[in-house]
């Protein structure tokens, strides 16, 4: 293992970096966890993610601030058209077109329970863009955490699940811009079309 680096590591936080990985032709947010100076991730056995990362051993990691893709790819599968295809030192890999910050990694599988997989994550190819600094937005933040708790609603209808959703879309109704808000309205659009009337 040992240390990151240059620009991996000004990049990530000690913790968990939400972020959107994709893998071949699919796309999901992630938390990639930075400890000791490594990378790593834990993955659900059942997604998509963990069957191409145990069939390719890749994956690309995009640094977005887009709400709405963090909540469109956490509930639906993007066209084939949101991809493009590319060789990194001789590996091929897949990444979304509309992303400009992205990290072409290699991932090595450590461990595997009944439920997830345990992937250490080491970064080949990097592409970033200059920007201005970006601080930390409530309204983003909470349409994250909102997402987060979406998706586990949506598989055990846990009633104090949909209780954070409502507290962080209150969050968001107050402290995000346009974008937030659309992002907002998909987020119970999803949910309702797989839990009806969960959300007005």
């Amino acid at each position: 293992m040992g240390s990151l680096n240059y620009p991996e590591n000004a990049i990530f936080y000690e913790g968990i970096n939400e972020v959107i990985v994709n893998t071949e032709r699919n796309a999901a947010p992630m938390g990639i966890i930075r400890k000791n100076d490594t990378l790593s991730m834990i993955v659900f056995r059942t997604s998509h993610t963990a069957e191409h990362i145990l069939k390719d051993g890749w994956i690309v990691i995009h640094i977005t601030h887009d709400p709405i893709l963090f909540v469109k790819t956490a509930f639906e599968d993007l066209s084939d058209e949101s991809y493009i295809h590319e060789i990194c030192d001789e590996i091929r890999i897949c990444r979304l077109k509309e992303c400009l910050n992205w990290i072409a990694c290699k991932v090595h599988v450590v461990n595997i329970t009944q439920e997830k997989i345990f992937v250490m994550v080491y970064p080949f190819h990097t592409e970033i863009t200059p920007v201005l600094p970006f601080p930390v937005h409530r309204g983003l933040n909470n349409i994250i955490e909102a997402t987060v708790h979406g998706t586990r609603f949506i598989m055990n209808r846990d009633p104090k699940l949909a209780d954070l959703i409502r507290y962080h879309g209150s969050l968001i109704v107050r402290c995000g811009g346009s974008r937030e808000k659309k992002a907002l309205s998909l987020l119970y659009n999803y949910v309702n079309a797989i839990v009806p009337g969960s959300f007005e």
